[in-house]
């Protein structure tokens, strides 16, 4: 058996607090832990109390942090899941912090996929392969990102590629006319956009004959 002989609250810590025992070990507990076992400094604790108490506090910890971290914009599990590891805790306590998380839905990666696909409608130009691939790099499941790439139809993806081959036409005017449909194929090819658009946006241009 342990003695607690003092609770503090952590410097700079909101709901944190250092549970220090006889053995001279300190430990962060969230104050809901020590609201929910009452607490104080006298008490006398087992080890297994101490690391049922340990594991709440690092989930609770990691739940606040994480809310901090989704308040600014929306993130995929994955995004959340490498920041709480960043910060230093254990796979079980971050795995318990993003499925509690999923619960209560403040992360959706369906959500984030068709979020991410409506802003390249009208955002910068990035063709369904790339799309994809930031998905991908994002933790988008391939099923979640096929699904969500179904609301891009070609029209819209087509219009896409049309706006960066303007882009490129004006940026590559002064080179020779096969320079320039070379340059801005590959411009387009870059930002994910298939051979068979790219041909599309082509012909959409304006050229002035060498």
């Amino acid at each position: 058996m342990f003695t607690i002989i003092a609770i503090e609250p952590k410097p700079r810590k909101k709901r944190n607090y250092n549970l220090t025992l006889d053995d001279g070990r300190v430990f962060s507990v969230h104050d809901e832990v020590v609201v929910k076992y009452q607490l104080k400094s006298g008490m006398e604790i087992s080890e297994e109390q101490l690391q049922t108490w340990i594991w709440e506090a690092s989930v609770k910890i990691a739940q606040d942090m994480s809310l901090n971290y989704l308040g600014y914009r929306m993130r995929t599990r994955k995004q959340l899941c490498d920041y709480l590891e960043k910060k230093g805790f254990v796979l079980a306590v971050i795995e318990e912090a993003a499925n509690k998380m999923e619960e209560y839905r403040f992360i959706n990666d369906k959500e984030y996929a068709k979020s991410w696909v409506q802003s390249k409608k009208t955002g910068q130009p990035a063709g369904r392969r790339k799309i994809a691939y930031e998905l991908k790099s994002k933790g988008i499941s391939q099923e979640i990102s096929e699904e969500a790439l179904t609301t891009l139809s070609e029209e819209e993806e087509l219009k896409q590629a049309i706006k960066l081959a303007e882009k490129y036409h004006a940026k590559y005017k002064d080179l020779a006319l096969r320079e320039q449909k070379a340059k801005i194929a590959q411009a387009l090819q870059r930002r994910g956009f298939g051979w068979d658009l790219v041909s599309q946006a082509l012909r959409q241009l304006i050229w002035v004959k060498e």
